[in-house]
């Protein structure tokens, strides 16, 4: 089963152009209702906010509005507040959380989804203007991923390190547009399978959990 609700994280602006993220969640979001939270722009006159575009009858944009000048800790601050307003109701089983980029991770991390994919386009330490906790905040989201999903064929290499479960779903921009457009539907048939099967792994795993701890205290009691 498609996961009913899927926040994506990234540091892609959705409007600029087509590329990966697009492709595959707008796939998604055939079934899913899928909310697309970019960078945050700094534009804001006093509290945070969210403002949100339709881009299709089930995909949101959501760009967080703040306020100039505020120090990374007050930016982290402002966002978890922001995620906490729009999870408050939210039953988190009936999420996913799909990271593009693991800088959501320092205003995400206190939440437990139902599922935790990392999709990793790029090596974060290749890149020079990075900051300073990128590599932390990238090996605590591999350590938390249910799944983590790799642009490249290296990626997956230095990822299985640390994580069991990479897959790697590379794409050639070569392509003819035909051939480009089966490969994305492969993909996304290929990442569906692969969701579908970590999600029931995890649920029965759980569900195994809680019978174990419930027979162990009724075992304690006598």
């Amino acid at each position: 089963m498609a996961p009913k609700n899927l926040l994506c994280f990234s540091h892609l602006r959705w409007d600029f152009l087509l590329q990966r993220p697009q492709q595959l969640l707008l796939r998604f979001a055939e079934d899913t209702n899928i909310y697309y939270v970019e960078n945050p722009v700094f534009d804001a006159n006093e509290e945070p906010y969210f403002s949100f575009g339709t881009r299709s009858e089930t995909l949101w944009k959501m760009v967080p509005h703040l306020r100039p000048g505020l120090t990374s800790s007050q930016i982290i601050r402002c966002m978890r507040q922001l995620i906490d307003a729009f999870l408050e109701k939210a039953n988190l089983e009936d999420w996913t959380f799909w990271y593009y980029t693991a800088a959501a991770l320092s205003f995400t991390k206190k939440y437990k989804p139902g599922l935790t994919v990392y999709d990793c386009m790029d090596e974060v330490s290749m890149f020079r203007r990075c900051p300073e906790d990128m590599g932390m905040l990238e090996k605590k989201l591999v350590e938390k991923a249910d799944l983590i999903f790799t642009q490249g064929y290296t990626l997956t290499t230095s990822k299985k390190v640390f994580h069991p479960h990479v897959h790697p779903f590379p794409f050639t921009c070569s392509l003819k547009a035909t051939v480009q457009n089966l490969s994305w539907n492969d993909t996304f048939t290929g990442m569906s399978r692969l969701i579908r099967e970590a999600s029931a792994g995890k649920k029965s795993r759980l569900k195994s959990f809680k019978t174990k701890t419930y027979t162990g205290q009724a075992f304690n009691i006598f």
